[in-house]
């Protein structure tokens, strides 16, 4: 007699169930954090056997990292369909801007950017975790495409770019830590936060139409293979 948790690889309802562990691992990592957070925890609220968890992911960091990705996945993706309806989606202070909004509503990505303890435990210092951290917020390709278009601040090196956006950018997202209440509206801090960037790093002169649509290309080319790598890499569990 066949084993009811033995779905076929790749099949829909196998996908389907890989898809209630995660939503269930992502409400309990927000909830309780990585140290409370177990795979019979998982497994009871997903009405499933631990073992069959362990069927899709053979730890409980692979598990949790799966969750991670997800969230880093539905954020490449929300930024492809912007970039291939805008090409001025390229330029920091309006890629930056969605970038702050998405996160705010994704709080598993802005502790995954923050390198927050209590959701990722021993994650925070994982290499993997670190990529994708590099991916997000201080991606060294995307200083260079914006240098080699002529988009950057006379002077101003990718390096410097890349440092300044890392830093002004979780300026902004870490604010909310702090507990005050500055009154401004998440859309408000995204406009304050584009300004600034816009201010500090792009040329006064506007991009020609060739170059920003060449700009445009080649971003969404980056984000498409950070993209396609997180789905392969799930896909693979499922």
């Amino acid at each position: 007699m066949s084993n009811p948790s033995r779905l076929p690889a790749g099949s829909s309802a196998r996908q389907l169930r890989a898809e209630r562990i995660l939503d269930i691992t992502a409400d309990l990592l927000m909830a309780h954090g990585y140290r409370k957070v177990t795979i019979d925890d998982v497994a009871g609220r997903a009405g499933v056997g631990k073992g069959t968890v362990y069927l899709h992911w053979k730890t409980r960091e692979a598990l949790f990292w799966a969750v991670l990705q997800r969230e880093a996945l539905r954020l490449f993706d929300h930024l492809l369909d912007s970039l291939a309806k805008e090409p001025q989606m390229a330029l920091p202070h309006r890629l930056m801007r969605t970038i702050f909004l998405e996160i705010t509503q994704r709080p598993l990505v802005k502790a995954l950017l923050l390198s927050d303890p209590t959701v990722l435990g021993n994650l925070a210092g994982d290499e993997t975790v670190r990529s994708a951290q590099q991916e997000l917020a201080e991606n060294a390709d995307y200083m260079l495409l914006l240098s080699e278009q002529g988009a950057l601040r006379p002077g101003l090196t990718p390096e410097a770019a890349g440092y300044i956006l890392v830093n002004v950018t979780r300026g902004f997202l870490t604010v909310d830590e702090l507990g005050e209440d500055d009154g401004l509206s998440a859309d408000q801090r995204a406009d304050l936060l584009a300004d600034v960037l816009r201010r500090a790093l792009e040329t006064d002169v506007p991009l020609t139409e060739e170059a920003l649509t060449a700009l445009n290309g080649q971003v969404i080319a980056m984000f498409a293979e950070m993209a396609q790598s997180h789905r392969e890499q799930l896909q693979r569990s499922y």
